[in-house]
């Protein structure tokens, strides 16, 4: 996995990241690595310091055999483009208030 990989992965896991920091007293330190993830610090080498060792992102996400792309129409995606996460809008509805899990950035709008 390259670094884009690396980010992409520790992105998909952020929100269960959040969680388990929570219940495991590491929710500082979980912000203070997205803050250097904010600042371009490779995610890999960031990872030992929430206890996870720095080769769990090895084998990436799973990902559901067959399902691939984004859906049609108004997505809005990740601002770094480092993800495939994306937040398909409604026909007619609101703009989605989602943010970057990783960024804490909008989501940018786009076609899909």
């Amino acid at each position: 996995m390259n670094a884009d990989d690396h980010l992409a992965a520790f992105c998909r896991t952020l929100p269960q990241l959040r969680a388990a920091a929570g219940r495991q007293g590491l929710s500082d330190e979980l912000a203070a690595v997205l803050a250097d993830v904010r600042t371009g610090s490779p995610i890999a080498d960031l990872l030992p310091r929430l206890g996870i060792p720095a080769d769990a992102l090895r084998g990436g996400y799973q990902s559901v055999p067959g399902l691939r792309g984004r859906p049609t129409g108004e997505v809005y995606a990740c601002p770094w483009d480092a993800c495939d996460r994306a937040v398909r809008r409604q026909p007619g509805g609101p703009v989605p208030d989602e943010r970057c899990w990783v960024l804490d950035e909008p989501l940018r709008p786009g076609r899909a």
